[in-house]
């Protein structure tokens, strides 16, 4: 968990809309993370966090609002006083700096863990296999799996497969983790193997924006928690706060259902 965090943030987002037709799942979200900081999204299903998220990687296209990295626009260049869609090489540009873990863990089940983690930096951003290798295993050393190196993923736990996916997306050195819901697909018994390397990677200062369902991650290892519901940020603070003494009704019937406590009741 960061101490203090100064200057410009390094995620900044301005009026984000985006719709599936007539289901108009972000009302406008405005949001910032500074470098180092470790933001956690709750909220119900169907809140629109994941679908946030997406739009930070340009996974999905927002239809209306400004996201920034740093000093870019994702996704979008500004030309001639208007927004203009970037190429598909430069916006996989853009992503290269940020890495992202998804629900499912998405290895190729063809390869070796190992294999899995070089591949990316390789094929797409020119690292010499020896390189590649050499933080790889460094990696998987991190996450607690240096000895799963020739395994297959078949071979594995789904907490371990979930643990070489967030090796994975650290392999591009990116300077941007997003988490999607990333212990849902797991047997409650594999969850806490995640979450403690997520623990980890928050206690080292890597800036991240975790979408779970986990409120004691939330509580212990989160700088911010923001709550979404219907699209929109309802509350956002300290996770003593936003946790333990909610303000808004929505955010404290929400919370009742993971947690009993006497500043955390439905009313």
């Amino acid at each position: 968990m960061t101490t203090s965090l100064a200057g410009a943030p390094l995620v900044r987002a301005r009026g984000v809309h985006k719709s599936y037709g007539a289901n108009e799942v972000l009302k406008g979200i405005d949001l910032d993370v500074q470098a180092g900081e470790v933001v956690v999204i709750l909220g119900p299903s169907g809140s629109g966090k994941s679908t946030f998220l997406r739009c930070i990687n340009h996974l999905e296209e927002m239809d209306r609002g400004s996201i920034r990295l740093g000093d870019e626009q994702i996704g979008y260049e500004l030309r001639g006083g208007r927004l203009r869609k970037l190429s598909a090489r430069a916006t996989a540009r853009q992503r290269s700096r940020i890495g992202m873990v998804f629900q499912q863990f998405n290895l190729y089940p063809h390869m070796t863990v190992l294999e899995n983690i070089v591949e990316a930096p390789i094929g797409i951003h020119g690292q010499s296999p020896g390189e590649a290798r050499c933080h790889a295993l460094e990696l998987l050393t991190k996450v607690g799996l240096a000895e799963k190196a020739a395994a297959f993923p078949r071979q594995l736990s789904g907490g371990q497969q979930q643990r070489v996916a967030i090796a994975r997306a650290l392999a591009i050195r990116p300077q941007l983790m997003l988490f999607d819901e990333p212990t849902s697909a797991l047997d409650p018994e594999l969850v806490g193997e995640v979450l403690t390397t997520m623990r980890d990677l928050a206690g080292q200062g890597l800036t991240m924006i975790v979408v779970t369902h986990e409120i004691g991650f939330a509580r212990d290892a989160a700088d911010r928690v923001v709550f979404m519901d219907d699209g929109r940020i309802i509350e956002q603070g300290k996770p003593e706060d936003v946790i333990g003494n909610p303000r808004q009704p929505r955010t404290r019937l929400f919370l009742s259902r993971f947690i009993q406590t006497p500043d955390v009741q439905p009313r």
